[in-house]
């Protein structure tokens, strides 16, 4: 790839246990889905280079996959140093792990200031039309709380909207990183 710049950008996927964010890395990563994903027990990084279309640029993410368990929450603040993009996430089955993103945003936004990011509801394969939990409108106002730049319903599963998610935060981040 010469010829090309090359940007780095930190992103710190956060949200409650077993919402799917390690399952959705494996997807966006090694495009498969592995039953039975072990919850993460403090954090995991993978690193990936993203092209985005019109940018001449190589964008290099360091996705940190951080322990959604509260005893992990001391834990959590250290990882949060120089993230310059948020993946706030929650199950669309449990109306619990949605409510819980204001508290994920009051810490993240504790360490890092507001920063880039996108709004997801994952496990959409386990939704369907008798049992959406939460509406759309919930969402929307939820998306305005956290400033995200877009909200999409994921399934990690089938990998549904997850390249979506990562290469729509890189682009935000890239145009974040132009206005300095």
């Amino acid at each position: 790839m010469v010829g090309y710049n090359k940007f780095f950008y930190k992103v710190c996927i956060v949200g409650d246990s077993e919402v799917g964010k390690t399952t959705m890395l494996n997807q966006y990563l090694k495009r498969r889905f592995v039953p039975g994903a072990q919850r993460t027990i403090g954090s995991n990084f993978f690193v990936k280079y993203v092209k985005i279309p019109n940018v001449k640029s190589v964008l290099t993410l360091q996705v940190w996959d951080l322990a959604g368990q509260p005893r992990f929450r001391w834990v959590r603040y250290a990882f949060y140093k120089g993230a310059k993009g948020i993946v706030y996430t929650f199950d669309l089955t449990r109306r619990e792990t949605f409510d819980n993103l204001l508290t994920w945003k009051e810490e993240v936004e504790s360490k890092i200031g507001v920063q880039p990011n996108i709004l997801v509801g994952n496990k959409l394969d386990l939704l369907n039309h008798e049992n959406r939990i939460i509406k759309l409108e919930d969402t929307n106002i939820l998306k305005q709380v956290l400033t995200a730049r877009e909200y999409y319903e994921t399934s990690a599963k089938l990998g549904t909207k997850v390249d979506d998610v990562f290469s729509k935060l890189a682009l935000e981040m890239y145009k974040a990183s132009l206005s300095y």
